[in-house]
């Protein structure tokens, strides 16, 4: 039997080179460090500091230096400088620190605290469960939330940010920026965002249209932002419907009540069979949103379904 079967061979015969036990298994020549958690592998030979080993039940440590498992069942590939305190975690690279569990980061100095998520690149910052993020230096806040590029940021729920100092601020925004104003300028400043509200009723008319269940379209403070939204809505059994276009202009300073539309909406009826049904947009100064607000006759079951797409300019920077 050669050496690597030995080491996983739980009968009498084991080979002598390596400490097997309940401390786990230590490689040769890296004997030294605190105690080894039950049944951990520990591949290290220069662990920098005693208390950098694989402390974790069931825990692994393929190589490198100076890395910590402490989460059960986690797993340290190799690099350096690397924290898994998440149990059934996953590192790989330098300075990574995974602490929620089933998470994973591979690159360097990433922060995964978020249970289920996942980092690849640098510097990134995932509180959120189930969110990820890929490239360089991205937070991600919002739960199942996704960024990629750099310096974006995700706050909000199943939201999307992409390029460079993009911003997505609502549940189930998507965000796209190429930077700011001063290289990479602050983030949001100036950026493309769409979002999609909805709206199913048959009574109490006039009625908003929400992002997911109760959200309104918020925008972010200090901002101006031009709005193109196609709405459509539907009875039914599709014997009736309409489509309409709205254009407009909506800033917000720093409070809820200064959220202002410039000048008129601009409305366009693309078709309808029903002409009591309608949709207008309005400031909602108690949001700071843009409110979406459909009307038509009681009575009557409607799917309302809008692509909100925005946009936005700001001075941050």
């Amino acid at each position: 039997m050669d050496s690597l079967s030995k080491l996983y061979f739980l009968g009498e015969e084991k080979d002598p080179s390596f400490v097997q036990g309940r401390q786990g298994v230590i490689s040769p020549d890296g004997l030294e460090g605190d105690a080894r958690g039950k049944n951990s592998t520990d591949f290290q030979f220069d662990r920098g500091l005693p208390g950098r080993v694989a402390k974790g039940v069931n825990s692994f440590i393929g190589g490198g230096q100076s890395n910590l498992v402490s989460g059960s069942d986690s797993f340290a590939a190799a690099g350096s400088n690397n924290e898994v305190a998440g149990d059934m975690g996953f590192v790989a690279g330098e300075s990574n620190s995974v602490s929620g569990s089933h998470g994973a980061a591979f690159g360097n100095l990433n922060d995964v605290l978020g249970n289920f998520s996942f980092a690849k690149g640098s510097g990134h910052v995932i509180t959120a469960e189930a969110a990820s993020a890929e490239g360089d230096g991205n937070i991600v806040s919002g739960y199942a939330a996704h960024a990629e590029g750099g310096l974006n940021i995700c706050d909000g729920r199943y939201s999307h940010a992409e390029g460079l100092a993009a911003r997505a601020y609502n549940d189930f925004q998507h965000a796209r920026a190429s930077g700011g104003f001063s290289n990479p300028g602050e983030i949001g400043e100036a950026q493309y965002t769409n979002l999609i509200a909805r709206l199913s009723a048959e009574e109490n008319y006039p009625r908003e249209l929400l992002v997911g269940e109760e959200g309104s379209i918020v925008l972010m403070d200090n901002k101006m932002n031009v709005f193109r939204i196609l709405v459509c809505a539907s009875n039914p059994d599709l014997s009736e419907g309409a489509a309409w276009e709205l254009k407009g202009i909506i800033s917000k300073n720093d409070t809820p009540e200064s959220t202002t539309l410039i000048g008129a909406v601009s409305k366009t009826v693309i078709s309808r069979s029903n002409s009591s049904w309608d949709i207008a947009a309005e400031a909602d100064k108690g949001n700071g949103a843009l409110r979406l607000m459909a009307d038509a006759e009681p009575g009557q079951s409607i799917r309302w379904v809008a692509f909100v797409e925005m946009v936005e300019v700001a001075f941050y920077s």
